[in-house]
């Protein structure tokens, strides 16, 4: 059973159980956490998760990850539900708590969380008749309700607008996935599976991605572009001041959350300013220092664009005083030339001609106060009046329809970071939790697209490339690339003469971390032969490349195969082949028969495994072809009657449990029991291979 469920106010459990348990996950759940408790330690294997206390999304404390309202469980539902104590820490429930776990980066920790407490998202029957109604009246699909509901559960004062985008979610992300409108930093191939791999942007054969900007700010994927973009990803207490309204609200857009935003930054000696900014262009404070925090950082030292240093662009010598708390004018990154750039804008252009917004910004309140008017009258005047839609510029339609002039969909975009928004809302999360702000009346302009996918998600991690660098293969005559190989071609075939009963493949990746499965020796019937080489790249996504190989006919008349047998001296015993050593090996068996019949062919298996060069072992079957003749033998070598091509003690065990009854052998394996010949297997032969063993004989194979 496989359920997802939301997890409302959850109050844990601190000490009550200490068990540890398997985890074996049956759904998914939503988690909020409220209750106030003590960690129990990580070492038992058991964690328990409480309200963050206004810490940053994910701290840790403890050996444990405290949660945030709305992020992802799984209830262990093997696991019964225990009884909340009636006192002390826990009794907060009032009924029983159930087992969950969350993986976070890779690690699995584990608590308990009150059952009471537990909506099934995968339904809307648990809510509420007249909120369902709302949300249906308001436009949303019945897909965003239930995490709707969580939200207005917990935050009744909280307002949610439905903005019809008139976009159906593959146009949108198609409009959002070109050029460099959609970007995300990666620094290392554990992240390049949430790059683009289309033609501009990345090279399969080198495997190497093309950056935007600067060196690590690369052309997200579909798929990514298509996660940040649903808005159902991000409908929890920790996301979801993405869509909070941008206009000035003094009742909860104080001084205070302004301060809590930017913590011990360099630029929170600047908080006054960015309400000064607030008051004269009605922009909300909160946003503004969370977006000056995710563009010129946290750092207690200043960035280039707001140091006021001098600096140089273009071989040209720019002064010192300038400012850019917004990063106006640069791309998506912080540092280098995208920096310079946002400082020559400051400056009013590298003429110093251009005055809009109050430039040039000579002073750091200069620049907020004229960042904050450039973003008002530019955005949120223009409509683009959240964190995603400023992003995310999809709100054309839902703009015209009100009668108002709106900027083209895709168009006028302040930010090119795809994750931008989702970033600049935990910011303002924490402010508001920490100055008691969080069930302020705020109102959530939430985007609305319709056929939607039932759900989206981030592509897996790690390298995409599943490209061979190298294929050859070997007939006997030394190694050969395949005629016509390249990364990209999946599909080859070439022939071999008759006399050829096998070839050898191998290949390498152009990525060192992606494997490579189906090389190695591959046996040749006449005529085709078809050989599958995957190749898993290290986010896992597979190539299969085929090759047909085809081996010729023979040239003239085949040899009967008794005939081979007679000429090439083959010991047989009905259908048992014997007269073998226990350094006979394959090959050389192979070899004697070919050498006589090159058109043959000898496919020599231990069970389903094709040999080549192993020592041969009682029990290995040996099929002969010769045109359209063709027969099968068994290999015997008395005494190996384990099947293992030696004669040791297994082998005298296996004779004495015969002897005594304890075990049953036939075929080959009970002929080599019988080491005398004389059709019984009696002490006689255990003693022959007694002595083989100890060195006084030698078992005859004739």
């Amino acid at each position: 059973m496989h359920k997802k469920y939301i997890l409302l106010i959850a109050i844990l459990m601190a000490s009550f159980f200490a068990f540890n348990y398997q985890v074996n996950a049956d759904y998914k759940a939503k988690y909020i956490a409220q209750g106030k408790c003590k960690l129990k330690s990580a070492s038992t294997g058991d964690c328990y998760y409480a309200d963050n206390g206004g810490k940053p999304n994910y701290s840790k404390l403890g050996g444990t990850y405290w949660l945030d309202d709305g992020d992802d469980i799984t209830v262990i539902e093997s696991k019964a539900p225990v009884k909340a104590p009636t006192s002390g820490n826990g009794s907060e429930c009032k009924t029983t708590y159930s087992y969950f776990s969350i993986v976070y980066n890779g690690t699995t920790f584990k608590g308990w969380a009150c059952t009471a407490n537990i909506r099934n998202i995968t339904t809307t029957d648990w809510i509420p008749a007249d909120l369902k109604n709302t949300f249906k009246a308001q436009g949303f699909p019945d897909s965003y309700w239930p995490h709707l509901a969580v939200m207005k559960e917990v935050h009744p004062n909280w307002n949610f607008v439905a903005i019809n985008t008139g976009l159906t979610f593959d146009a949108a992300v198609k409009g959002e996935n070109k050029g460099k409108k959609s970007l995300i930093y990666s620094n290392s191939a554990s992240t390049q599976g949430y790059l683009s791999t289309s033609e501009t942007n990345y090279n399969w054969q080198t495997d190497t991605f093309t950056p935007w900007d600067g060196k690590k700010w690369f052309a997200a994927n579909y798929d990514t572009i298509a996660y940040y973009m649903d808005p159902r990803n991000f409908l929890s207490d920790t996301y979801i001041f993405q869509f909070e309204t941008l206009s000035y609200n003094p009742t909860f857009q104080t001084l205070e959350a302004v301060k809590n935003v930017l913590g011990s930054a360099y630029i929170s000696q600047y908080a006054d300013h960015f309400m000064t900014a607030a008051t004269k262009e009605n922009i909300n404070p909160v946003y503004l220092a969370a977006l000056s925090i995710q563009e010129v950082g946290a750092g207690t030292t200043p960035n280039i664009t707001v140091s006021g240093n001098s600096f140089t662009y273009n071989k040209k010598n720019y002064p010192a005083g300038y400012y850019n708390f917004f990063n106006i004018g640069a791309n998506s990154g912080s540092d280098g030339e995208s920096a310079i750039r946002a400082l020559v804008y400051a400056y009013g252009g590298e003429d110093g001609k251009d005055t809009s917004s109050g430039r040039p910004w000579t002073s750091p309140e200069k620049a907020i106060v004229g960042g904050a008017k450039w973003i008002s009258d530019g955005y949120i005047q223009a409509g683009q009046d959240t964190s995603y839609f400023k992003k995310y510029n999809t709100i054309e339609k839902y703009l015209t329809g009100l009668g108002k002039t709106a900027n083209s969909n895709y168009t006028h975009q302040y930010q090119q970071n795809i994750v931008a928004p989702s970033s600049e809302a935990v910011k303002s999360h924490t402010s508001y939790k920490k100055a008691n702000l969080i069930d302020a009346p705020f109102t959530f302009n939430i985007p609305v697209y319709s056929s939607m996918p039932t759900a989206t998600a981030l592509p897996k991690t790690g390298n995409p490339n599943n490209y061979l660098k190298t294929l050859t293969y070997n007939d006997g005559s030394g190694a050969k690339t395949v005629v016509g190989f390249s990364g990209d071609k999946t599909s080859y075939s070439f022939s071999v003469l008759n006399s050829v009963s096998s070839v050898t493949f191998a290949a390498t990746t152009i990525n060192a971390n992606a494997k490579v499965s189906g090389v190695g020796a591959k046996s040749l019937n006449v005529g085709d032969n078809q050989v599958s080489i995957v190749v898993t790249a290290q986010n896992g996504a597979k190539k299969t490349y085929t090759i047909n190989v085809k081996r010729e006919a023979p040239t003239g008349p085949s040899k009967a195969i008794s005939d081979i047998v007679k000429n090439t001296n083959i010991n047989l015993d009905g259908d048992y082949v014997n007269g073998l050593t226990l350094t006979t090996k394959a090959s050389d068996f192979i070899n004697k028969i070919k050498a006589y019949e090159p058109q043959a062919t000898v496919t020599i298996k231990r069970g389903s495994k094709v040999l080549t060069s192993e020592y041969l072992a009682t029990g290995d079957t040996i099929t002969i072809t010769s045109g359209s003749d063709a027969y099968t033998y068994t290999a015997l070598i008395y005494g190996d009657a384990s099947g293992d091509s030696k004669i040791n003690a297994l082998d005298l065990l296996q004779v004495q449990k015969y002897i005594l009854g304890d075990a049953k052998l036939s075929g080959a394996y009970l002929k080599a029991c019988d080491v005398n010949k004389d059709g019984r297997v009696t002490a006689f032969d255990l003693l022959q291979v007694q002595k083989h063993i100890l060195g006084d004989t030698t078992i005859s194979q004739l």
